[in-house]
């Protein structure tokens, strides 16, 4: 599968924690960054985004063969002209119809700004590439802005999730109190996915479980069993997190 977002050095978040996600689903990624950011345990120091023409030629490079991959998924973008950019390219062959998973990162955990939307709101900066995606994994302070929407309580978020224009939403609850509730709303549909609340915090979570939910698509599966297997996932790197900590 085709994975696309920023290069954390660290490897807590982006890219190489993406690819360790979709290795532990049993799929194999391809990486492309969209910038090398410069991150670790201190915190965000900054970003050099990639160019439009750098970002297409390692498109290119990875889909130029016989191999095709299966899924998609999209992490930090850095700019809005990167996210028309991907967007486009992402209306053609030969992953047009992949499903695409959409993490619609706009802040690192310790708040360093990860998106230059051009003088757009983020909603309008990232609206034509979340209306390709299969799935859009935002958490509750993301949903808000994109949609400029109240998300403090379970009904304002379910009703904000259904503002954006991706098919589905999976509501990410860790940052609400109490125990974390994920909510993946389909349209009307909607289904609760409870979890348990771990001590501590832990950088890159939202990084790996978007690209194990795009692992497992790749792999065939269901939206809502790779949601809850990816769920699993994270769970069982947070419990070691807890541990080795």
């Amino acid at each position: 599968m085709l994975v696309i977002a920023g290069l954390d050095p660290s490897g807590a978040a982006g890219l190489l924690a993406d690819v360790a996600a979709v290795a532990a689903t049993g799929a194999r990624a391809w990486a492309v960054a969209t910038a090398i950011t410069a991150q670790g345990q201190g915190g965000g120091r900054g970003y050099q985004a990639a160019t439009p023409e750098f970002l297409l030629a390692q498109l290119g490079a990875v889909l130029g063969g016989r191999e095709r991959p299966r899924a998609v998924k999209t992490g930090m973008l850095a700019t809005a002209v990167l996210a028309r950019v991907l967007s486009d390219l992402l209306a053609e062959r030969p992953v047009a119809r992949l499903p695409l998973v959409v993490d619609p990162v706009l802040l690192t955990s310790s708040g360093l700004p990860l998106l230059d939307t051009g003088g757009l709101s983020p909603g309008e900066a990232l609206a034509p590439l979340l209306g390709r995606a299969r799935l859009a994994t935002p958490n509750l302070d993301e949903l808000a802005r994109l949609t400029g929407s109240d998300t403090s309580t379970d009904e304002a978020a379910i009703r904000a999730a259904r503002r954006l224009p991706s098919r589905a939403v999976l509501v990410k609850g860790g940052h609400r109190a109490g125990a974390p509730v994920d909510l993946l709303v389909e349209g009307r549909r909607l289904t609760r996915l409870p979890g348990r609340r771990r001590p501590g915090t832990a950088r890159g979570t939202g990084c790996r479980l978007a690209s194990a939910i795009a692992g497992h698509l790749a792999r065939g599966k269901g939206l809502e069993d790779a949601v809850r297997q990816a769920k699993r996932f994270i769970e069982r790197y947070l419990d070691e997190q807890a541990t080795t900590h």
